[in-house]
């Protein structure tokens, strides 16, 4: 970059080295301040800018604003400097010119209006940029005077007979994003710094303010525009984009560029009728204090939403839904129609359009339920029709509750969708794609930057509006006391959750304070006792959680949830390894370390940043699926924590904490997967896309919190119930024969497997799927349940799932060895007891080499005595799988492996008589019946002598001739047979 500094390219070139230079700057901020860096590359770029007026350098113009757009939006010190030294004002001189009309624009032709356009927006956008930062807030009333032809709605139909409608309408709608980035900036229109000077002033850290003497023209001018929607051009329009009426005049003319415009109106109009309402209530805190009065310009916004049908509304005293006031489909109708039908502009800018009028009603109406009306006459003395301004009274939201509520089922239903589909669009880590270097970077689907993430996002905010409206608005309708409307929020909020990402922290944690509430939780209560009734094979309680737990429960969740996920993480988290839940993606796969990308959230500034950027770097959005499964499946060892031994205090109360996040964690997760179960089938479900694996892996962790979680009985109840419910999940996929990325949801509808394929029944793949050492958790747990379990029912079955013939032979290998190291098989439950059906664990029949050799190792160690006399599930399991090995596997190629057990165990019962019984039940096992776990000691009665011959000879024919070992097998011949007849 310095030698560029003395360079003297040609246009196309220059051209060039400016695309060049702006993807380096934004691919981060230390990027951005290399460019600075080269003081005379920057004042080049400026010269070069002002040195002609010709028609075919206009693209380098624009790609230079674009180029001192980034860099200013990289670091608030670059602002500054380009304010200073007078590169803004330099840059931005065509804002300055006045257009006089549209005739006079139109009259250069389309191409020369569609790079004007360009460099006027982006003009626009850099002036936006250094309002952000609270800088040439003062400009505005120079520029204003340029910015009318487009503040004002124009003659749509010479706009679309020359084609140029999307050129004016790009520049309206950055005018508007610029006015709602100046309301940012008014003073609270009833503080006591406005009532005392309306001029414009200082709002601190030498930041300037915006004066409402310069705001209420503006909103007149918005005004203007939505009452150009009952223009009867715009509606021929509107209608022809329905495919209600087709005309010609609008055959290829794409309706989005002006419903972009509708959505920055009506954004900016939101943020004005925001710093009306003052800040304390605006934050719930003190909502009991009125507003002094309406200002008159206000009600004439909600006017004119009502005169030209943006809503349907009811009538006001029995709610009864009806047509809009200008008669046909409301607008909403509208925009719901074309963000489901319409192509990807037309669907984003709908939902957009969407979203700023939610915010505007609710804004108005929730300042007109502020309103002393006493001291003003009610209703205006401007609102004509009786009906106008009873909606007002009552509230736009209310009155059109209906359609609300049509809105709020058709955007649940999408959210989820698009969560289930967008599950698997990360595969690059937590730190997500560079920013700046195109969309999607090779991702199936497009990845993070593709389209779909966009309109998903923005459906998500309009979403998490709409339900934010719901629970804050009072309503005198029944229909928000339904408890659907509870059920469809929570899930709602937690498809959001997953679909938003960095940029996004402020509305994720938002979204999560919503549903973690002392009330819903309170309600998990009921939701968990019916859906535990309805169930009919599940422990039922017999106590409840008051509602002093539902408010240490929502503090608790609060706090853990943001310190886990929205909090970035330090440099040194990347060294602690002892957390395995950090591990949610394959090893082969490789993430960046430090990326940056930037934000258009202004409310940053406020917090401080000196700069508006992210960092993609050290942060854990976007959320994996199993996300609010982490007070469950996240732990921090203290060992691991830089704790020194004089810190026992602080250890103790970490303990302490962790448990508190456990016990908080069982009950909202088994609230939450209650609820799931009430929602309608054709709604999809966040919980259930959780995959099984980590449902089962989560209970584990937790254990490591300390035998505390299962010695408090409500904890232990609900900790029992979630085993029991995931062990019915087992057993469905295991009758369905599912693949291993199976998820819960759709294993009902997948048709069984072949039977012999045995990787089809191993599909919890821990060591795989969670972490490479999953046998170090093995250990620990094993080690906890010998030492302080003292052989607790629920401890051990958690553990005996690892046995499971569905999980992974590394695993179920590495569980046997951990426990016979331990030496706490006979510490076990019966298989009566544990962990899914029966059949699970013993069929089919073990054929791994290590783990037939890991039984037998334990079997003649003596590891297995004390299981085999106290019925222990670890006893039968050795006997069951070696009794079908040896007896009931015929191909040859078994033939070694199966004389090679045999032989240790006759050598095993030759010196070991004790063993001699053991032996001759293996020689008498038969398969237990179903439910009917017969003889725990491995013997039934339903074999017959010949099958004893049969079993004889084969431990004959492992002999290979061995005479000490045939004695044995003699031996074992007569005292089994006696035994058999004795029976």
């Amino acid at each position: 970059m310095p030698k560029l500094q003395w360079a003297d390219p040609s246009v196309a070139l220059e051209e060039c080295i400016l695309s060049i230079l702006v993807a380096i700057a934004r691919h981060s901020p230390i990027c951005a301040q290399a460019i600075m860096k080269c003081d005379r590359l920057v004042e080049l770029i400026v010269q070069r800018f002002t040195m002609s007026e010709k028609i075919d350098i206009l693209s380098l113009k624009i790609k230079s604003v674009v180029l001192l757009k980034v860099l200013a939006r990289s670091d608030r010190q670059n602002c500054i400097v380009f304010v200073k030294n007078g590169t803004f004002q330099t840059i931005i001189w065509h804002l300055y010119h006045c257009t006089s009309s549209i005739d006079q624009w139109v009259k250069s032709g389309k191409e020369k209006c569609k790079l004007s356009s360009t460099l006027m927006v982006e003009q626009l956008r850099l002036w936006k940029v250094c309002i952000q930062y609270g800088y040439c807030v003062s400009y505005f009333s120079d520029i204003f005077p340029s910015l009318c032809l487009w503040l004002n709605p124009p003659n749509f139909e010479k706009l679309i007979e020359n084609n140029v409608l999307r050129e004016f309408t790009t520049i309206s709608m950055e005018a508007y994003h610029v006015l709602e980035a100046l309301a940012r900036r008014l003073p609270n229109f009833f503080s006591e710094k406005y009532l005392d000077s309306r001029e414009p002033g200082l709002a601190g850290n030498e930041s300037e303010a915006w004066s409402w003497s310069c705001a209420v023209p503006m909103v007149d001018l918005a005004i203007k525009w939505l009452g150009s929607k009952n223009d009867p051009f715009i509606s021929k329009f509107f209608l022809s984009r329905k495919g209600i009426k087709n005309d010609f005049v609008f055959e290829g003319i794409s309706l989005a560029p002006l419903l972009w415009v509708y959505s920055a109106i009506l954004k900016m109009l939101s943020r004005v009728v925001e710093r009306i309402i003052p800040q304390d209530i605006m934050t719930q805190i003190g909502s009991d204090q009125i507003v002094p009065w309406i200002p008159e310009f206000i009600l004439q916004v909600g006017l004119e939403i009502i005169k030209n049908g943006f809503l349907s509304f009811a009538d006001a005293s029995d709610m009864n839904p009806k047509t809009s006031l200008s008669g046909g489909n409301s607008f909403v109708e509208d925009l719901c129609f074309w963000r489901e039908h319409g192509e990807f502009e037309m669907s984003l800018a709908s939902v957009c359009c969407l979203h700023g009028l939610i915010l505007s009603i609710v804004n108005i109406d929730r300042l007109i339920l502020l309103a002393n009306t006493e001291s003003q006459a009610y209703p205006p003395k401007y609102v004509n029709s009786s009906r106008e301004g009873e909606i007002l009274r009552v509230g736009m939201f209310k009155t059109s509750l209906m359609e609300q509520r049509s809105m709020l089922d058709l955007f649940t239903k999408k959210i989820a969708l698009e969560c289930d589909s967008l599950q698997l669009i990360e595969t690059f880590g937590r730190g997500g794609p560079a920013p700046g270097v195109g969309i999607g970077w090779g991702v199936s689907g497009g990845g993070y930057w593709s389209l779909a993430v966009l309109l998903a996002q923005n459906d998500s905010a309009f979403l998490m509006s709409l339900v934010e409206a719901f629970h804050t608005i009072p309503t005198l309708n029944e229909l928000t006391a339904q408890e659907s409307l509870t059920f469809q929020s929570i899930n709602s909020a937690l498809a959001v959750c997953l679909v938003l990402g960095p940029r996004d922290i402020g509305l994720i944690e938002k979204t999560m304070e919503f549903f973690i509430q002392a009330p819903i939780l309170y309600n998990f209560n009921l939701y968990i006792q019916r859906f535990i009734q309805l169930n009919g094979k599940l422990k039922q309680f017999g106590w409840k959680y008051s509602e002093d737990d539902c408010l240490i429960f929502c503090r608790t969740l609060r706090s853990h949830y943001k310190d886990r996920w929205l909090t970035p993480k330090g440099s040194t988290s990347v060294k602690n390894k002892s957390n395995l839940s950090d591990r949610t993606f394959k090893s082969g796969r490789v993430s960046l370390d430090t990326i940056y990308e930037e934000s258009d959230e202004t409310n940053r500034m406020a917090q401080g940043c000196i700069c508006l950027t992210v960092q993609w770097g050290y942060q854990r959005l976007p959320l994996p699926g199993h996300w609010f499964f982490s007070p469950i499946s996240t732990i921090c060892d203290s060992k691991h924590a830089g704790h020194q031994k004089s810190d026992a205090q602080s250890i103790m109360q970490e303990s302490s904490d962790l448990l508190d996040v456990a016990k908080s964690g069982l009950f909202f997760i088994l609230g939450i997967e209650a609820f799931s179960a009430f929602l309608p089938d054709d709604f999809p479900k966040p919980v259930l896309s959780v995959p099984l694996i980590w449902k089962l892996h989560s209970l584990s962790v937790v254990l490591l919190t300390g035998i505390g979680v299962l010695d408090d009985e409500k904890s232990r109840d609900v900790y029992e119930v979630l085993q029991d419910l995931y062990g019915q999940r087992i057993n469905e996929a295991m009758s369905c024969r599912l693949p291993a990325d199976i998820m819960e949801n759709n294993a009902k509808h997948l048709l069984s497997q072949p039977e012999n394929k045995k990787s089809n029944i191993e599909f919890l793949m821990f060591q795989s799927e969670i972490h490479d050492s999953y046998s170090i958790l093995i250990e620990t747990l094993v080690e906890q349940f010998s030492s302080v379990s003292y052989g607790d029912v629920l401890y051990g079955r958690q553990i005996v799932l690892y046995l499971h013939q569905c999980v992974e032979s590394q695993t179920r290998l590495a569980a046997w060895n951990a426990l016979n190291s331990a030496r706490v098989f006979e510490l076990l439950p019966p298989l009566e007891k544990c962990l899914a059906d029966a059949e699970g664990y013993l069929q089919p029949i073990e054929d791994n080499e290590a783990i037939l050799e890991a039984y037998v190792k334990s079997w003649v160690s003596g590891a297995l005595d004390r299981s085999a006399s106290r019925g222990s599930v670890a006893y039968l399991l050795s006997l069951h799988h070696l009794s079908s090995y040896i007896f009931h596997s015929y191909p040859v190629d078994n033939l070694l492996l199966r004389n090679k057990l045999s032989r240790s165990l006759l050598r095993d019962c030759s010196h070991k008589h004790h063993h001699k019984e053991m032996m001759m039940n293996l020689i008498l096992y038969t398969k237990p019946s179903t439910h009917l776990i017969a003889g725990q000691k491995g013997v039934d009665t339903s074999i017959g002598r010949s099958d004893v011959e049969k079993r004889l000879e084969v431990l004959k024919e492992a002999c290979e001739k061995n005479s000490s070992l045939l004695t044995v097998v003699e031996e074992l011949g007569s005292s089994t047979k006696g035994k058999l007849s004795a029976m």
